[in-house]
């Protein structure tokens, strides 16, 4: 075989290893970030912000607002170049180095600090950011450098998360609308290889310690009815996401406005502490059934008006784990009259499927979100047929629901990270 065969192969693998590196250095730096803005050292993040006086919480989100804000503005002026793998996919297939980087490490502390936004978007972007330098090193053709570049955003993802097949599915369905085929095998490499070297620092447990969700006729039929309920839900999330992310502010004024909204969202912090951060925490009490039907359904819009203002404000980060959080705690609020005419079926498990149908939505990718479900939480493949089902009749009504109220069919190009 000659050195031009090898040349891909190499960059595949090298990608992988990448995406492992960067998973395990942002998520060192996120919980650097954590004990650090809370001052605790043990323990989950919802544990230190409990722990943590009301005075800390605010002033310490409006102390973190004010630095990741600076470092924004800064890295916009002097370190120019677009850093949006959407947009690299779509025209040039090359990121900045230096630019995409520092954006990741700004978006991880800024999570870190409690802002109300993924980490995701971090890893993504700074493995398609080095597989890009690799694919233009090592001389590979325009169509291939392309191609890598998806393959190291999905393997960024599923390094962090430790969710592969998830990343995979991430590549092949949100990422590109070609070349899908040709791309299954480099994205399947390149997932595999950037998990297992985070596996060598982060572990292999999956990111929700949840119980096994029994299946049945129960499930499917829960499945069947909290699908208008998530669609709706999940559709209007992403066209106020977007909407946000269009009319934010990019300049200086981002240096008064991203210190406020986290000063406020501090000041939420102190009811509910389940809004700070990424929405782990709230996703793992609901899934556990840490939280009552009554929290949830104050949660659930909470925690998405806590990610339109730190949008509005100019932040910028994932949706991913914010949406999987809301669609958790919506799944809590209906498991409750749900009960009444099923009640075989838990709380956990009814926000595991409202999670999932609401990412399905808001990401546009009914694959992943399935994947994502099993992966994140591993509930055992008796939840398999109701996720698929729940999934399925979800993305349906979710074709639907905007001929119905046309005003929901025109969110914008997000311009995605």
């Amino acid at each position: 075989m000659t050195r031009d065969r090898w040349r891909f192969p190499l960059a595949a693998v090298l990608t992988g290893v990448a995406a492992g590196v960067a998973g395990i250095a942002l998520t060192l730096l996120l919980r650097a970030v954590e004990h650090l803005t809370f001052g605790y050292t043990e323990g989950s993040l919802l544990v230190g912000v409990r722990d943590a006086s009301p005075v800390r919480r605010v002033v310490a989100l409006a102390l973190a607002g004010a630095v990741v804000g600076v470092a924004w503005w800064a890295q916009r002026r002097w370190l120019r170049g677009n850093v949006s793998v959407t947009h690299a996919l779509a025209g040039e297939p090359r990121l900045p180095v230096a630019a995409t980087i520092a954006d990741a490490a700004i978006q991880i502390s800024s999570a870190g600090a409690g802002a109300s936004l993924g980490r995701e978007g971090a890893p993504r972007q700074a493995a398609a950011a080095v597989a890009a330098w690799l694919a233009q090193r090592l001389g590979l053709d325009r169509e291939q450098r392309r191609l890598l570049l998806a393959c190291g955003a999905g393997a960024g993802l599923a390094a962090v998360y430790n969710v592969p097949l998830s990343g995979v599915a991430f590549t092949l369905e949100i990422l590109l609308v070609r070349d899908r085929l040709r791309a299954f095998v480099p994205a399947l490499v390149t997932s595999a290889v950037g998990t297992v070297v985070a596996w060598t620092v982060l572990g292999d447990r999956p990111t929700y310690h949840v119980p096994h969700v029994h299946g049945g006729l129960d499930l499917l039929w829960t499945g069947l009815a909290i699908a208008p309920v998530s669609a709706a839900a999940g559709l209007a999330f992403r066209a106020v996401m977007t909407r946000c992310r269009t009319v934010a502010p990019r300049g200086r004024r981002t240096l008064l406005m991203i210190p406020a909204a986290f000063a406020i969202l501090g000041a939420l912090g102190v009811a509910y502490p389940e809004l700070l951060g990424n929405g782990k925490s709230l996703a793992q009490l609901a899934l556990t059934g840490g939280v009552g039907a009554g929290a949830a359904a104050a949660l659930a819009p909470l925690k998405a008006v806590a990610t339109a203002m730190c949008l509005r404000a100019g932040a910028i980060g994932g949706l991913l784990t914010p949406s999987f959080a809301t669609g958790a705690a919506l799944g809590v609020a209906l498991a409750a009259p749900w009960s009444a005419l099923v009640p075989g079926v838990t709380p956990g498990a009814v926000a595991l499927l409202g999670a999932a149908t609401m990412l399905s939505v808001t990401q546009r990718g009914p694959v992943t979100a399935v994947l994502l479900g099993l992966e994140f939480t591993h509930p055992g493949f008796a939840a398999l047929p109701a996720l698929v089902l729940a999934v399925a009749a979800t993305a349906a009504v979710a074709r639907v629901l905007p001929r119905l109220r046309p005003e929901w069919a025109r969110p914008a190009r997000t311009g995605g990270r």
